[in-house]
């Protein structure tokens, strides 16, 4: 059986932007992956609201990424594949990051993986860097769940940032030899709230994710 760990935040957690509740097991990406894969993978959900790649969030604690993911490694090898999907609570104002910044906390957490034991027989697993899809056009003016941390304040325009991570992400797989996939091309987000997954975003990405695993030959 292949063990395959899927870290995010809270879009691999499943969350539901329509209501602000988690959706049903039966309906988050990571479970549907699993039913698209079958019985020969084991997939292993990760996922906590606000999680970034290696910032410190002054208002969450405990959402460092970079900080869990050593733990994470640890808990559940061996591990034939590590795919991460984190970088949309990076964008957020207060942490005025640039896609460059960010792409720079992916190579961290690349680096950590890389430098572990967590593969079959002290090896080290595979990776898959997932870019999130882009939060969407408007969410600066509505005020529910924590929209308005996404606001352009002072010329940091959050929603440029997200749209600039696919190519960023894709630089940084390339250069460590990591398999990609862009999210945003196969999963949509709510209009409600405009950064979370739709129910057939979660659909949508469990189908790619599963493709591109098949083409990785796992």
């Amino acid at each position: 059986m292949k063990n395959i760990l899927c870290f995010g935040d809270s879009n691999t957690w499943g969350f539901n932007g329509e209501g602000g509740e988690r959706f049903p097991h039966e309906q988050r990406w990571t479970s549907l992956l699993q039913k698209n894969l079958g019985p020969d993978y084991n997939i292993i959900p990760e996922g906590i609201n606000g999680r970034t790649t290696v910032w410190e969030d002054p208002f969450k604690p405990c959402r460092n990424g970079a900080a869990f993911l050593p733990y994470g490694l640890l808990t559940h090898a061996p591990l034939d594949l590590v795919v991460i999907m984190l970088g949309t609570n990076d964008s957020k104002n207060y942490f005025r990051n640039s896609p460059f910044a960010i792409g720079k906390g992916i190579r961290t957490l690349i680096e950590m993986i890389q430098v572990s034991d967590a593969g079959r027989g002290g090896n080290v697993p595979e990776i898959l860097i997932l870019s999130p899809s882009p939060v969407a056009p408007g969410i600066q003016e509505k005020a529910s769940f924590d929209i308005r941390e996404f606001a352009d304040i002072d010329g940091h325009d959050p929603l440029k940032v997200s749209r600039g991570l696919a190519a960023e992400y894709r630089r940084r797989a390339d250069e460590y030899g990591c398999a990609f996939l862009n999210a945003g091309e196969s999963a949509g987000v709510c209009p409600e709230d405009g950064i979370h997954l739709t129910a057939d975003g979660h659909g949508g990405l469990a189908k790619a994710v599963a493709a591109k695993i098949r083409e990785m030959g796992l």
